[in-house]
């Protein structure tokens, strides 16, 4: 931060992240230093905030820098594996939540390509993967309308590249369904959202209530691009148990970025909201080390 810049934000996606992530307005003039740029008011920021938030600060700026270098707009060796760590052991600390077991600046393979893990369908080939991760980055400069329709599109291509036996978007009486995919016996209804805010409460007892009004060998995968509110997911984890899991941005990224078997994602994630009734848990908590 040394320039006054702080990674790619501009002024705008600057103030986007601090209030989408952390709930604050990073231009209050209690968070004016020096210059006022964007690397001195995150200066400012950490020295005025209590330590939570400056851990979670933290933890979001390492977040975000794990879909930067997962889109290729960051080279994974211009950030060393110790400066996250020491990164990650900060916002752990501050936060007082476990430190993650991975740096989110992901290891190559020895041939520089991510080794899949074995399935029962062949893995996507290294042009497949290539392939929808331009795809997904391609989505972010169209019309939020025109956007849902080729999102859409995209996870049925996504599953279909994985052996998902995927279906695209259907109508039934009264209700809209995104699409579906088979996996073992049993049948995923998809919800797809790519909207300017993170999905909440609402929107998880929506989805959940089509799931429920289906047979019992359905559940449902609730894809929502922005992410999740946390009061919108403590409160439905609250409630009666769900049948469904949720992804975000991030953990389609880190699919195709690290070359993860889709299979197995959904399964850890089913597992994990079987044990725990928490509809969403990220990728990179479920996959500590394999693959990170």
């Amino acid at each position: 931060m040394g320039d006054g810049y702080l990674l790619n934000f501009s002024d705008r996606t600057f103030g986007e992240f601090f209030r989408d992530d952390l709930s604050v307005n990073i231009f209050d003039p209690k968070y004016n230093y020096r210059s006022g740029s964007k690397a001195n008011r995150m200066r400012g920021f950490w020295q005025v905030a209590d330590d939570a938030l400056v851990g979670e600060s933290i933890k979001q700026l390492l977040n975000y820098l794990d879909a930067q270098i997962a889109l290729g707009r960051f080279r994974r060796e211009d950030f060393p594996v110790e400066v996250v760590r020491r990164g990650q052991a900060i916002a752990a600390r501050l936060t007082g939540s476990a430190l993650p077991a991975r740096s989110p600046v992901p290891e190559a393979s020895p041939h520089g390509q991510s080794v899949p893990r074995p399935g029962t369908h062949p893995a996507p080939s290294a042009e497949t993967l290539a392939r929808l991760r331009d795809g997904i980055v391609s989505l972010r400069s169209l019309t939020p309308q025109m956007r849902g329709f080729a999102f859409e599109k995209f996870l049925n291509d996504l599953f279909g590249a994985f052996g998902l036996a995927p279906r695209g978007s259907f109508r039934l009486l009264g209700e809209q369904i995104d699409g579906s995919f088979q996996l073992g016996q049993d049948i995923y209804l998809v919800e797809a959202k790519w909207e300017n805010h993170k999905a909440g409460q609402s929107d998880l007892l929506s989805f959940s209530g089509k799931v429920e009004g289906k047979a019992q060998w359905s559940r449902g995968v609730l894809i929502s691009y922005m992410g999740f509110t946390d009061d919108g997911l403590e409160a439905f984890a609250r409630g009666k148990s769900t049948r469904i899991i949720c992804m975000d941005g991030l953990d389609l990224h880190g699919v195709l970025a690290h070359g993860l078997e889709l299979s197995e994602v959904v399964n850890r994630k089913m597992r994990r909201a079987g044990e725990t009734n928490h509809a969403f848990v990220s990728v990179r908590e479920l996959f500590p080390t394999e693959a990170f």
